[in-house]
């Protein structure tokens, strides 16, 4: 009796085998076809391109223009920052170094145009942003914009308007604007007072 049950158990287990390798050629023969089509497509596509460019091809009309010689009218400047600007860089960096400074970046990569403000007039005034150029721009470790810094009498001098510009922006966006004189550069220690108000009577020009 016990041959029966060992024959009946080795007939299922052929079986169950029979009928996954059936499922397996199945499938197999299914992504056969997928990849013969696929195969086709490429093969027509191959040969539509080779069909067009065995076409003749037009025949180019030399171009009468002179060929002008490109000059490199470009070279490298002596540095990144001139003397006060540098020189504005290192006082704060030391006064501040858990901050971030970053130099020559202009209002517009500090602020941005009202959600309000739309179409041309947003343009506008992305612009105007844009043309404002700011000496010093002081961040925390998460790059948050703490404060800007301008050196006054540093090339040309800043027109009032533009300064008033700057002010009016930055007091509306919550932030702190310090202007500094070339001749009264401050102390590194002195910077961190300048930056956050803290008892900055007789440094620099803080508004």
């Amino acid at each position: 009796m016990w041959y029966l049950i060992v024959f009946a158990w080795i007939v299922s287990v052929v079986g169950i085998f029979w009928a996954y390798g059936r499922k397996r050629r199945q499938a197999g023969s299914a992504r056969a076809k997928e990849l013969e089509a696929m195969l086709a497509q490429v093969q027509m596509g191959a040969r539509a391109v080779a069909t067009a460019t065995s076409a003749p091809a037009a025949t180019a009309t030399p171009s009468t223009e002179p060929v002008v010689a490109v000059v490199n009218a470009s070279v490298r400047k002596p540095r990144l920052l001139d003397q006060a600007d540098g020189l504005l860089y290192r006082v704060f960096r030391a006064g501040l170094p858990d901050h971030e400074i970053f130099a020559n970046l202009s209002l517009a990569d500090v602020l941005e145009p009202a959600p309000g403000v739309r179409g041309y007039e947003r343009e506008q005034a992305a612009r105007k942003l844009a043309q404002q150029h700011l000496n010093l721009v002081v961040c925390n470790k998460q790059l948050e914009v703490v404060a800007v810094v301008l050196l006054a009498q540093t090339g040309p001098a800043l027109p009032t308007r533009d300064f008033a510009y700057i002010k009016s922006n930055l007091l509306a966006a919550g932030l702190r604007l310090v202007r500094i004189e070339a001749t009264a550069m401050p102390r590194h220690h002195q910077v961190k007072a300048l930056v956050y108000g803290d008892g900055a009577a007789g440094v620099g020009n803080p508004h």
